[in-house]
């Protein structure tokens, strides 16, 4: 007997032990990590397209074309039909400079006038520089609210040179170095323009093999990256000056895959880079990333029309100029929803 009760217990003990062993499991037990995704949220502006200041739940724009975020998380919006840049900052929208008219006037503040203020870049001293649908010249407004005139003169055309008397055409994009110097994609000259911190303007490439450059941005090694809308095909350009193809078949599409294998639209329009060196692009109602390897793929939207939510749950009306952040977030200028929209990665 005494035999057998010690079997019975050493089963009772193994049951005990086992059964306590699996609770712990179960009770450790986690599901699997969720994987991360792009999401869109409205930033600011309520749609209408109007011109209101205040908090960005009630501020309005009139056609937002651009923006770019400086160090400190700010936002500038170039506004387009209401010729003036914005300012989003501390959860409120401001008048930055411009917005008395129609018309090219240096001056500071609201006493300044643009036309159709387009493309928009910050440097490293929090100076903005923007460009114009409607005029040829570069223009510069410090972070106390001056505005003048950087480069260019009002006669449309092609000169290099001092900054005084150099020609571009309008409605170009336009890129800060960490250094200070400028680069332009003169779409109506085909050409790759640098403007450098001593006022000098050259030509360092083009008219071949580019046809309207659009959207322009630079990585930390100096290599530029050109949205060739005319071909459908991103360019790079070397610190050297050489020129080649990163992304896109040279077909007008929506296709993602393979560098040269995918396809961008005739609507392919602007772009910014991470610290990672991934490209990311506004095309037609679409936003796609460009790994570093030339992996085209959609990150967000899908048909035209208005909605936040991750992926290509969301969508924008031509979204048209980008930004982005120190942390990797994309800002969109949401033209024709007159509204800035974020992509975060969460």
């Amino acid at each position: 007997m005494k035999k057998n009760s010690v079997s019975v217990l050493a089963i009772l003990l193994i049951t005990v032990t086992g059964c306590k062993k699996n609770t712990n499991e179960n009770t450790t037990k986690t599901d699997p990590p969720t994987e991360k995704k792009w999401v869109v949220t409205t930033v600011a502006g309520t749609g209408e397209a109007s011109f209101v200041n205040g908090p960005v739940i009630s501020a309005t724009f009139h056609f937002p074309g651009d923006v770019a975020v400086n160090a400190n998380g700010e936002m500038y919006v170039t506004d387009l039909l209401n010729f003036c840049i914005r300012k989003i900052s501390l959860g409120g929208v401001s008048k930055l400079a411009g917005g008395a008219g129609f018309g090219i006037i240096n001056g500071n503040g609201a006493a300044a006038q643009f036309k159709n203020p387009y493309s928009v870049t910050v440097d490293r001293d929090g100076n903005i520089y923007t460009t114009d649908e409607n005029d040829p010249r570069i223009r510069k407004t410090t972070p106390s609210r001056e505005v003048t005139t950087l480069a260019g003169v009002a006669t449309p055309g092609f000169k290099d040179g001092s900054a005084d008397i150099a020609q571009f055409n309008p409605g170009n994009s336009i890129v800060a170095n960490a250094q200070g110097n400028l680069y332009v994609a003169d779409a109506g000259n085909n050409r790759i323009r640098k403007i450098s911190v001593n006022g000098q303007v050259t030509t360092i490439a083009g008219p071949a093999p580019f046809a309207s450059p659009g959207g322009i941005a630079i990585d930390k090694q100096g290599n530029l990256y050109v949205v060739d809308r005319g071909n459908f095909i991103i360019r790079k350009i070397t610190p050297a000056g050489n020129v080649s193809s990163f992304a896109g078949s040279g077909t007008p599409g929506n296709k993602d895959g393979n560098a040269g294998e995918a396809q961008f639209s005739e609507n392919v329009r602007d772009i910014v880079i991470d610290e990672q060196g991934n490209l990311y692009l506004s095309d037609g109602d679409i936003i796609r990333q460009v790994s570093q390897q030339g992996i085209v793929s959609t990150i967000a939207g899908s048909s035209s029309g208005f909605g936040d939510g991750a992926g290509t749950q969301a969508k924008f009306n031509f979204p048209s100029g980008l930004g982005i952040d120190a942390q990797g977030n994309i800002y969109v200028a949401d033209l024709n929803n007159n509204r800035i929209r974020k992509l975060s990665f969460e």
